[in-house]
């Protein structure tokens, strides 16, 4: 298994993130919580959505657990599976947008990851360079061209696409719940909690990897890397005889002369 020491070296690598990448892990009991934790309730009195942990840990290096108590996004509480879902799923309670339609609130909140109530407790969120524990995902956040290469990683091996979904809200949950229920990698547009209280910039989005792809992304960046898939890339400027590869070129040929009648 690769270890957090080389996801970082590779990351810094190849993608060069400008905020730290995350590494994330629900628990089912007090014991599993590490030492030396920044706990909401007992160093600041009050609780903290998911998405302002993820901004701490990104840009302060600290190491952030949340339970039912000390995380204050209800949204998020139905997702991580820390409160029964039943009243958020039936679409009766006002959310954002708050002129939402109760059958559209409904879809869109039957729409949402979340684990069993009672699978979890409590999640540990931490820098991957700082985190002592073995995360279940990592959370990249970065501009798009940075998560492209890391889609572009993620399916090098098999060529399968990335799958994603979203209705401009709870993108916490497709990052941190999604991703490790199906154990595939997910790239997500980040929601409004997001933007205004998680220091998620208008041009930045979201990848998230589960632990049983690490390995395979990682090799995927480099590998990706060395077939001229590279960051950063140099636009230039806009060139109306761009040269193709010789193989573009030919494939072209082949396929015009297939397709005349």
């Amino acid at each position: 298994m690769v270890s957090l020491r080389q996801i970082d070296e590779t990351m810094s690598k190849y993608i060069r993130p400008q905020t730290y990448p995350v590494a994330v892990k629900m628990l089912k009991s007090e014991e599993e919580i590490p030492k030396d934790v920044l706990r909401p309730l007992k160093e600041f009195g009050y609780p903290f959505t998911l998405c302002q942990a993820l901004a701490l840990c990104r840009t302060e290096e600290v190491t952030v657990v949340l339970d039912r108590d000390s995380q204050s996004c209800p949204i998020a509480l139905v997702g991580l599976g820390f409160v029964k879902p039943d009243e958020y799923l039936s679409g009766k309670h006002m959310v954002v947008p708050i002129n939402l339609s109760p059958e559209a609130r409904k879809k869109a909140a039957a729409s949402m990851p979340r684990f069993e109530f009672s699978e979890f407790n409590a999640v540990v969120l931490a820098p991957i360079q700082t985190a002592r524990f073995d995360p279940d995902v990592i959370i990249f956040y970065g501009n798009g061209t940075q998560v492209m290469r890391l889609i572009q990683a993620a399916v090098f091996a098999t060529g399968e696409p990335l799958t994603s979904k979203s209705v401009g809200s709870g993108g916490c949950l497709h990052a941190v719940v999604a991703p490790v229920l199906e154990g595939a990698c997910k790239y997500n547009i980040p929601g409004n909690g997001a933007r205004r209280v998680g220091l998620v910039a208008d041009e930045q989005v979201e990848f998230a990897m589960p632990k049983n792809r690490f390995e395979e992304v990682m090799k995927g960046l480099e590998l990706s890397h060395e077939g001229k898939q590279t960051y950063p890339i140099n636009p230039g400027y806009l060139v109306l005889d761009y040269k193709m590869p010789p193989f573009y070129g030919e494939l072209r040929k082949i396929l015009i002369e297939s397709s005349k009648g």
